[in-house]
Order: C-alpha cells, then structure tokens, then sequence
C-alpha cells in the first residue's frame, strides 16, 4: 500500500483535548486477540470527520471493528512475516523518523536564513592561507598568523589583489586575483558563506577558518537577487595559455557569427554549426537555468545584462572563450513556500545539516545524561600516535584501562571496544593531532550510537508517532489481504460472477420499451384536426406523406413525425402517455399529438456480456460482505463499552 507526502503526514493529526489524552492507554476493544487502545481509536475517528461536522460513533466503531478483523485476517495469513511487508514497512518508519530525528526548530531557523540570503548576492575577493582540519596547534597558529599579517598589510593601504597574487594559496588567484565576482547561498563553504553576508561593503574580514584553512575575505558590494535566465550561446574557444594565433581566429570567428546574427541569420543554426560548446550546440546553442555565481563571472554578467528576450549580446571575453548570449527567459527569485522543498535539499547536502544534527545530537546528550570517562579519555590521547591515526597500528590491549569510556541512558561504550572501533575505522580522520583524532572519533561513534538509540525509542516518546506507525502497519495488510479476498477474485472468479449474475440478474433488467410512431402538430391547437387526419389517411398507403403532404404545405415543418423504439426514462413527456398498444391522442411539449404503439417490450434481465462490468461493483460488495461475515464467526471481538462510553463523553465536550 503505497502512502504519499510522508515528511507532512504528521499534520494532519487533530488535536484532541486534555481530557481525551488521559484515555490514550485504556483498552477499548480487542479483536482477535489484539488489543485496540482508546488512543488509536480516538485518533481514526477524528480523522474520518469531515472539517466542521460531527460523526456518528456508534456506527465508525463497527467499521473500525470490520477494519481490524481484516487486518486480524492478514496477520493469520502471515503476510506481517514477509521480507515484502518487512520492507516496505521500515521503508514508511525511515521516512516519517525523519520527521522526529530533527532539531526542527534549528532547521526551521536556518532555512528563514537561508531564504534571505537567497535573496541577496554578494561580490566578494579572498586570500586563502592553506591550513588543514586536524593540523598541529603550532600549524594552525602559524597559518593564522600569517592570515593575521595579511590582512595587516591590506588595511594598511596595500592593494588586494595585489596581496591576493602575491600570497594566497588559492589556485585560482593567479587567473582571477582574489576577486571571486558574484554569488549567493550555497556557493560557498559554510564559514566563508557566512563572513561574506555578515560583512558590511568594503568590510575586510578577520582570519575565517573553514576546512581549507584561513580566508581574508573583503565584502566589494551586496545587491538583490536578479533570479534567474535561461540562455542560448555560441562560443568559441580561447582558453589560458591558447597562442596568440589562437586567441586571434577565435576571436575572428565569433565576430564573423555575429556578423551573420545581425544580418538575418538563425541563431540556433549557427550554434549548431559554429560553437565549440557542442553539448548545447546540439540544441541550438540552449543552456540550462541558472543563477548568478552557478556560471564564471563574466558570462553570468552579461547574461543577466541583455535587457530583453529574443535579444543577445555583442561578444563577450571570458576566460575560457568568446561568446554570443542571446536571452530566452528569465524569472524572479520564488517566495519562500516556492524555495523551501529546494531551500531543505540544499540544507541537507551542505555544512548546515551538520550544524542541525549537531544542534540535535546536543539536545539528546543532555536528555540521556551523556557523561565522559576523563582518564580513559586521557589514555586514549596520550597512547594514540600518528600510525594509529593513519590505520597502520593497533593499541596494547593489554594497558588498556578497563571501564566505560562514555555512557549515556542505559547504554555505553567499553574502552577495548572503542579501541577495535578506531582500528576497524582506518584513516578516516586526517589529522597529526592525538586529541583532535580521539575528540572526533569520540564524537563520530555517539552520534551513531545515540542516533540509533533515539530511533529506537521513538514509539515510546511519541504517541504520534506510535499510533502513524500502526496505521501503515495496519494499512499494508489491508491492501494486501483486501487483494486477495476481494478485489483479485473480482478480476479473476469468473465461475463466482456468473453465480452472483443468476442471483441478481433482476437487479439488470432492460427498460420498459415501446415501437411507437409520433405525430406532432406544432401549434397549440389543431388536435382534433389532427386525429382526424390520422384517422382517414391511417389506413391508406402511404399514410405519413398524406399526412405531411396536408399540414406541411409551404414546406414549414408544422407536423413532425417520429417513429423508432421508446425506452422509459428518456422522454418525460412520452413518459407521460399510456403504454399500451394501440392509438391514442396526447399533449408533447404543449403540442397536439398522435401516438401509435405497436409493441410494447417489458423489462427483462439483461445478458451476462452486456451487464458484466456494472456487475463488478456490486460482486465486490458481496465479496466484502461475505467476507466480514466470515470473519466475524471466524475471530473474537470485545468492547468495553466503560470505555466507550468516556470517549463519547470526551467527544462531546
């Protein structure tokens, strides 16, 4: 049984009163052998209502009792035991943990700030100074020191680019000294992301760490967001290090094409035939969406400076190549409901889920009364050297100190085991420093431990998520064994629909049919002159064309004449008049009219072939009910009906 918007299934659960909690663990039924708690119950019930109206209890509990025998039904049949039901059900609980494994309020918090970047771009420059996550602590004063120095000589009066080409590390300075041009939220690792929007313009930022090492960074504008385009080129290609002949025939080349462009010529069939971009070139020249920083700087510029649709640009010099944009739309930056799915995809392959799980992991800490071992810890540091950092080596277990290195609830972790942890582990963490290694192999092993710990109890902290959990739980039974009992046999027993076809072909019959001739009159008056008509040319040959020949004299259709079968139900009016055979002078829609019967034809049942998919409908009524019969004789059910009775009372109130 497949569910769907699992990350928002929790919002729908109706808040129930005070009251009505207290009732959460009594028993109201049980069925089968199963026990069904107030709990559950109150929370289906609530469920089934229709916004604004109050439901009938008395008749949801039979349905909830008929819907519990059924799964009773699938547990007797071992379809819970199955690695099918197995999966899909674990598959539902990893979603819907999601939900509950989350610092929700810190998530929240960063996606409000996430969004007002989104908003903004910012042009920044850098100077990167090299310095490793994990480097010794003299490493790491070195390179801030040097960073520190830096951004002295800066604010001091020295150009930045200048200081940029000459010290940064970054590989890119010597193409692009420093300036790193437009970007947004994303485009940058976490901690610089964060200097850049938190400096004011023309700021000059004080030594950022990030995994990289330490950044100058200097804020050279902010503005808003320009959203973003979609674009067509034709490039050609004039990278670094291309010949001066090179550069020069590119360079021709694109001004030959845009020769051509404003001449007449198709721009998507000179991207085709001309760019050296062949991967867009085969789709004359289109790129995909993008933003600002998502491309090099300068074709971004540019793009976003074509000023209308259907426009393109002179040739513009980056880098890498020549290029003529020619703009094919462009859209604002969304709201924040319209970013959000894409806002939390984002969140979740960056830093920032870190800092949320870590925020979370806190959290749990505390809840579970986490505690460290310091001397085991300070074993572990002291004992722990660059081969074993780098996997090569192994501890001595036998000075190993015995004991707990952590606990937190009734869980914990032996000093030996966290030792065959470090060596099953491997190199995993680089770094030459034994406190920071042990620190976050400490930190790595109880976020898994207590993640896992905390998965495990959430059928316990939460009610709601208990009682989501048995939904799926009971769901996918339903639909598994609701298949096999009902909907298959209706697809597949044939010898059973033509049995449930004999016992209710009545229920099939055709309509009460008439073969009838109508002649009308279309004037209010005239009906005895149109019986009389009748009646005199009724029984000469060619009655219909005397008869038309006397009232349709100036070809005015002032008599009609209709003659076929009549079935009861189509017409009102026909409706109306004797159905017997014979002749008989009626009123049709005001109009004077003679009705001739012929035959009548009585309802009769209808064939097997013809009513075989109306049929389908009521056979799998008659299956279900059959069914729940069975089940009822089959399986015990019981209610206390104390209970029952307090959750009317609660309802009420």
């Amino acid at each position: 049984m497949k569910f769907s918007s699992l990350p928002v299934i929790v919002s729908f659960l109706l808040t129930i009163s005070a009251n009505a909690q207290s009732l959460d663990d009594k028993v109201l039924m049980t069925v089968a052998g199963q026990k069904v708690t107030a709990g559950e119950f109150i929370r289906m019930y609530s469920k089934s209502l229709e916004p604004g109206k109050q439901g009938n209890i008395d008749e949801y509990i039979q349905l909830y009792t008929n819907f519990k025998l059924k799964v009773a039904d699938a547990v007797n049949e071992g379809i819970d035991t199955t690695r099918a039901f197995r999966t899909e059900l674990n598959g539902y609980r990893t979603q819907l943990a999601q939900n509950y494994l989350t610092d929700t309020d810190t998530k929240e918090k960063l996606l409000q700030k996430t969004y007002q970047r989104y908003l903004t771009e910012v042009n920044a420059w850098h100077i990167l100074v090299s310095c490793p996550e994990g480097a010794k602590p003299q490493d790491t004063l070195t390179a801030w020191q040097k960073a520190a120095d830096i951004r002295n000589r800066i604010i001091a009066g020295e150009s930045f680019e200048q200081v940029a080409r000459g010290t940064s590390d970054d590989p890119l300075v010597k193409i692009n000294g420093g300036n790193l041009g437009y970007f947004t939220v994303f485009q940058m690792i976490t901690p610089f992301e964060d200097a850049a929007y938190n400096l004011k313009k023309g700021a000059i930022s004080q030594p950022v760490r990030t995994p990289y090492g330490y950044h100058i960074v200097k804020v050279v504008n902010k503005r808003a967001s320009r959203g973003k385009v979609l674009t067509a080129h034709i490039m050609k290609v004039a990278p670094p290090g291309a010949t001066e002949k090179q550069a020069k025939t590119a360079e021709e080349s694109i001004n030959d094409i845009y020769r051509q462009l404003q001449e007449g010529a198709s721009f998507s069939e000179l991207a085709e035939k001309y760019s050296d971009h062949k991967e867009s070139a085969a789709r004359g020249g289109k790129l995909d969406w993008f933003g600002t920083g998502e491309l090099i700087p300068e074709l971004s510029e540019a793009a976003f400076s074509i000023p209308d649709t259907g426009k393109y640009s002179k040739p513009v010099r980056t880098i890498y190549a020549w290029h003529i944009i020619k703009l094919l739309d462009r859209k604002a930056p969304g709201t924040f409901e319209e970013t959000r799915s894409y806002l939390e995809s984002k969140i979740n392959q960056s830093y920032l889920n870190s800092l949320s799980k870590k925020s979370f992991m806190e959290k749990l800490k505390k809840e579970y009364s986490f505690s460290i071992n310091q001397n085991a810890f300070r074993w572990f540091v002291q004992n722990t050297d660059t081969l074993i950092i780098k996997g090569l080596a192994k501890y001595n277990k036998e000075t190993i100190p015995s004991g707990y290195l952590y606990s937190f609830a009734n869980q914990h972790l032996t000093t030996k085991d966290f030792a065959s942890y470090i060596e099953r582990r491997g190199s995993m963490i680089v770094t030459s420093n034994p406190e920071y290694f042990i620190k976050q192999s400490i930190e790595a092993r109880i976020s898994d431990q207590i993640m896992k710990y905390e998965d495990s109890m959430l059928e316990k902290k939460y009610p709601d998520f208990r009682y989501l959990i048995t939904e799926f739980h009971d769901g996918i039974l339903l639909f598994e064994i609701s298949g096999k009992r009902v909907w298959n046999r209706v697809q597949e027993d044939s010898s059973g629909l033509h049995v449930y076809y004999e016992n209710h072909k009545q229920d099939f019959l055709t309509r009460k049919a008439m073969d009838a001739k109508i002649y009308t009159l279309r004037t209010p008056s005239g009906e005895k002159k149109l019986f009389s008509a009748y009646k005199k040319f009724s029984r000469k040959p060619g009655c219909d064309s005397l008869m038309l020949q006397k009232f349709n004299k100036n070809n005015d259709s002032l008599l009609v004449i209709r003659e076929g079968r009549f079935e009861l139900g189509d017409d009102k009016q026909i409706d109306k008049i004797q159905w017997i055979t014979g002749t008989q002078s009626v009123n049709i829609n005001n109009y004077p009219s003679v009705v001739a019967v012929t035959r009548i034809y009585e309802p009769v049942p209808r064939p097997f072939e013809e009513v075989q998919g109306e049929m389908m409908t009521g056979f799998q009524e008659f299956l279900e009910n059959e069914w729940i019969r069975q089940l009822k004789e089959k399986y015990t059910v019981k209610v206390d009906n104390l209970v029952l009775n307090e959750i009317k009372n609660n309802i009420k109130n």
